[in-house]
This record gives structure tokens, C-alpha cells and sequence, in this order.
């Protein structure tokens, strides 16, 4: 077996459980505790919240302040950056609690099923 398709069939999985997360999570968090292969893809929102504020912070907002001073220009996306960046803390936040949920919850039930 080569490195690369055992790496592309990886990255695949992984970004199929992506989607079935954010799409219908209720569904593919009971197939992922079931079979137990990718539980650790319930912390997904809180690897991409880290991965977003770090790129906030190293990469955009230095970015934005060395092309435009927000408090002088009055550049009109100074307000929707930070209008972003928290929609975007608030959803991975609210996408963790669910997913979170959802894990006990069908932990729970597949404990006692056993």
C-alpha cells in the first residue's frame, strides 16, 4: 500500500465526517460512537476555532492594519472583521456544545445497549 493513497483515503474520511458534522451532525456523531474510529473528530469546532484565531491573529488583522487604519479611514470592513470574527467564535462554541452533547447522548445509549 503507498503513503499517498493511505494518506488521501485518510484526509478523505476525514473530510467526509467534516461535512456529515456540520450538515447533519445528529446522524454522524451516532455513526462515528458507534463504530469508534473517529470520536476524536467531536472536538472538530475547537481545532477550528484555534486554527481561525490564530490565523486572525498572526495573518488578518496584521494584514488589514497594514493597508488600512480602521479608526481613521473608515474602512467599511473594519466593522464587518469584527462582526465575523464573532459569528464565528459564537458557531464553533454552539457546534462544540452540540456535538458534545450529542457524544454523551449516544454514549450513553450504546453503553447500555451493550
Amino acid at each position: 500500500m503507498n503513503i499517498v493513497s493511505v494518506f488521501s483515503s485518510l484526509l478523505y474520511s476525514i473530510l467526509q465526517i467534516t461535512g456529515g458534522l456540520l450538515l447533519h451532525p445528529y446522524q454522524t456523531m451516532q455513526s462515528l460512537v458507534k463504530d469508534r474510529v473517529f470520536v476524536w473528530l467531536t472536538l472538530l469546532p475547537t481545532f477550528f476555532l484555534g486554527l481561525v484565531t490564530i490565523s486572525w491573529r498572526l495573518i488578518i488583522v496584521p494584514w488589514v492594519s497594514s493597508f488600512f487604519s480602521c479608526a481613521l479611514s473608515g474602512f467599511f470592513l473594519c466593522d464587518y472583521l469584527i462582526f465575523l470574527g464573532n459569528f464565528l467564535s459564537l458557531f464553533c462554541f454552539y457546534w462544540q456544545l452540540m456535538l458534545l452533547y450529542f457524544l454523551i447522548r449516544f454514549s450513553t445509549v450504546f453503553k447500555q445497549l451493550d
